[in-house]
């Protein structure tokens, strides 16, 4: 009976170590089980990141719609938002996936864990039984008592002693299979719940971005047409200008014209007047009553230069207008006066476009180019001569109202978009002397501007470079 025993006791203790080698080898594996994985981790990290960047981008885009008209720019920071938005709605679908495929490990995992159980079950039953047949057939104090000598006591104390550890092992490997379970299961349902929300939180974003991108499909219509009346308007501009400046340039030519052909008639009339005092006969001499000499008469002294001899006109430069004396020195005087001239604007203004080619206000790719520059008029409303001179023509130009030009000499000043004019051809005007009133905005825009341009001989030059400010 000793050696059945013994038997018994050899087998349970063999069952509980298999029990105990399975729970160890279990264990690494539901560690592993328990965390994200790095994939998960960088995805949920970029998705937080997307997110937060599409925040800064909406705030951004709401302050350029409150503080800006600038519709280009609103497009880009639009069009920048609907792929923020786009990478968001795929690093979701990633997110999901990866979710999805650890609830399908997760779910494995479980169905191993059932299995072990199983098997983990069979074996402590197997165990019980046989604990319970050793308990009934033998007692463990005599199984120890019986012993031939004292070291094989020991060896059956020993015996004893591992067999009932093992056992509780196998007890706790089994409590401990099934709260896995349970705990993989919370997890499966966690992971369902997040990955619910994340679908949702993609649908979202998606309808998000389907209303981002009909805005922007919307926004780039609205500029296209605002680009097509843009073009329309700066090409009415453009012929505005143009005609402004064919317009000058003719007076500028015809004046030249008319002052070369009056100085070769004033040349050619003090030609004349020299050839007349050169061929004027001369008196002959006195005598006495005898008819004789009685002495020597002077010659008469040269006749004075007639009146009508005209003063000699010149150009300053080849082909250039022909000024006479008062001309030059009215000439000379507004070039030393360069950047102390006053503006064509009493009181405060805002220069809209300054001269030359620029980039437009609001459009970045548009360029446009002025000849002159255009102030507006904030206070009084109207336009002053900047320096004293004649006027030399007054115009109409459709779109720019009424133009007025100045000659200092061989310089001009241009002041057009008139609505009134308090001058006329040929009156002379002195520094700071009223021109006109100056009219409403060509572009339609609300308050009024002055046109304001400076020329030398052919050459339009920068006013805001005479004018003190």
């Amino acid at each position: 009976m000793i050696a059945y025993a013994r038997h018994q006791l050899r087998h349970c203790l063999t069952l509980a170590l298999l029990l105990a080698s399975s729970l160890l080898a279990l264990t690494p594996e539901a560690a592993a089980q328990g965390r994200k994985s790095k994939t998960l981790q960088r995805l949920e990290q970029e998705r937080k990141q997307l997110l937060r960047s599409i925040e800064a981008s909406d705030k951004k885009l709401q302050q350029l719609r409150r503080d800006t008209r600038n519709e280009e720019q609103t497009l880009r920071t639009v069009k920048e938002q609907v792929e923020q938005r786009r990478q968001v709605v795929a690093v979701l679908g990633n997110e999901v996936s990866g979710l999805q495929a650890r609830i399908d490990t997760l779910s494995g995992h479980i169905g191993r864990l059932h299995r072990r159980e199983g098997a983990l079950l069979l074996r402590y039953r197997a165990a019980l039984v046989q604990l319970q047949r050793i308990d009934t057939h033998i007692d463990p104090v005599l199984f120890v008592l019986s012993s031939q000598n004292p070291a094989e006591a020991r060896e059956r104390q020993r015996f004893l002693s591992r067999y009932s550890k093992a056992v509780r092992e196998a007890s706790v490997a089994l409590r401990t299979t099934r709260a896995e379970i349970e705990a993989t299961k919370a997890e499966v349902g966690r992971t369902h719940s997040e990955k619910e929300q994340l679908l949702s939180l993609r649908e979202a974003e998606k309808k998000k971005l389907e209303a981002e991108e009909q805005q922007r499909t919307a926004q780039v219509k609205d500029l296209q047409g605002k680009q097509q009346v843009l073009a329309q308007d700066l090409s009415k501009q453009k012929k505005r200008a143009e005609d402004l400046d064919h317009k000058i340039q003719a007076q500028v030519e015809a004046e030249i014209i008319a002052a070369q052909r009056r100085a070769a008639e004033l040349q050619r009339r003090r030609e004349e007047a020299r050839r007349r005092r050169q061929t004027q006969p001369t008196p002959p001499p006195s005598t006495g009553r005898s008819g004789r000499s009685k002495g020597t008469t002077p010659p008469p002294p040269p006749p004075p230069p007639a009146d009508d001899e005209p003063e000699e006109r010149r150009a300053a430069t080849p082909g250039g207008y022909a000024m006479d004396a008062n001309e030059r020195a009215l000439a000379s005087s507004f070039a030393q006066n360069k950047g102390r001239l006053p503006a064509p604007i009493r009181g405060s203004y805002s220069i809209l476009r300054t001269f030359g080619v620029h980039q437009h206000s609001e459009h970045n790719r548009v360029q446009v180019n002025s000849s002159g520059v255009d102030f507006g008029v904030n206070g009084d409303s109207r336009a002053y001569a900047v320096f004293s001179g004649v006027v030399s023509r007054v115009f109409v130009i459709p779109g720019y109202g009424t133009a007025v030009i100045l000659r200092h000499g061989n310089y001009l000043t241009v002041y057009a978009n008139l609505s009134s004019v308090a001058v006329s051809t040929g009156s002379r005007v002195s520094t700071g002397q009223g021109i006109g009133s100056v009219g409403a905005s060509p572009d339609g825009s609300s308050g009024r501007l002055l046109h304001f341009q400076l020329w030398h001989e052919r050459t339009k030059l920068n006013p805001l470079a005479w004018i003190k400010r």
